[in-house]
C-alpha cells in the first residue's frame, strides 16, 4: 500500500513539473513574439528644387566675358582656353549645366581664344578621375585639367550668390594662366557697380566678333 502511494506522489510530482515547463515555454514564446523587428529605412535621394522662375543666365554673364575680353591683352602661342566648371558659394542649388552651356555660348562667339570642347573635358575627367557631378571646384583642380588637355588659360567663374527678384547674381570671373596659375584678370560684381555709378546712361551689351 504504501508503494503505491509513493508511485501516487511521483507520478503527480512528475505531471505538475511538466506542467511548469509547458508554461515557462508558452511565456517564453509570448514574449519573444512581442519583440517588433525594425526594417531599415529608405535612402532619401535629394530633389533639386522646382524654378517658377528660369534665370536668364546669358544676360547675366555676357558683360563679364565682355569686359574681360576687352580687358585683357592679345595672347600668343596656346591661346586654347578650358571653362571649368563653376565653383558654386552660394550655399543655393544651382544648375551648373545651365551656366556652363552659357559660358560656351558666349566664349564660342569670340575670336581670342580657341574653346576646349565639351567631349575632351569629359574624356580628360574620367582620365582624372574627377567626377561629372564634382561639388568641389578649385582653381588648382580645374589648372590640373586643363594642364591634361594642354590648355593654355582657364576661365574660373564662382558665384556667390543666385539671382532673386530682388538682388542680382554676385558672381566672379577669373582669367587663369595654367602653366603659372597667376590670375590673369578677375572681374566681379561690384566692377559693375562702380561702372554704372560712373555712367548711369551706359547699358551694357554683349557684341558677337565678326
Amino acid at each position: 500500500m504504501n508503494k503505491i502511494k509513493q508511485l501516487l506522489v511521483i507520478n503527480l510530482l512528475v505531471v505538475l513539473l511538466g506542467g511548469c515547463h509547458l508554461i515557462s515555454n508558452t511565456e517564453k514564446a509570448e514574449v519573444s513574439s512581442s519583440v517588433d523587428v525594425i526594417q531599415p529605412t529608405e535612402s532619401v535621394v535629394e530633389q533639386p528644387p522646382q524654378f517658377t522662375k528660369k534665370v536668364d543666365w546669358y544676360a547675366i554673364l555676357s558683360p563679364y566675358v565682355q569686359q574681360l575680353l576687352q580687358s585683357s591683352p592679345v595672347y600668343e602661342g596656346n591661346n586654347v582656353i578650358l571653362i571649368s566648371d563653376i565653383q558654386n558659394r552660394s550655399g543655393d542649388y544651382l544648375a551648373n549645366n545651365q551656366v556652363d552651356d552659357t559660358l560656351h555660348q558666349l566664349m564660342d562667339k569670340q575670336n581670342t581664344f580657341i574653346v576646349a570642347d565639351k567631349k575632351s573635358i569629359i574624356l580628360a575627367k574620367q582620365t582624372l578621375g574627377i567626377s561629372s557631378d564634382d561639388k568641389l571646384v578649385s582653381r588648382s583642380k580645374m589648372i590640373g585639367l586643363a594642364k591634361s588637355m594642354n590648355a593654355g588659360y582657364v576661365l574660373f567663374t564662382t558665384i556667390y550668390k543666385t539671382p532673386s527678384d530682388e538682388n542680382n547674381a554676385d558672381l566672379s570671373m577669373e582669367l587663369l594662366a595654367t602653366q603659372s596659375g597667376e590670375i590673369l584678370k578677375r572681374i566681379t560684381s561690384k566692377d559693375f557697380l562702380q561702372t554704372q555709378d560712373e555712367n548711369p546712361n551706359q547699358s551694357v551689351e554683349f557684341e558677337e566678333n565678326k
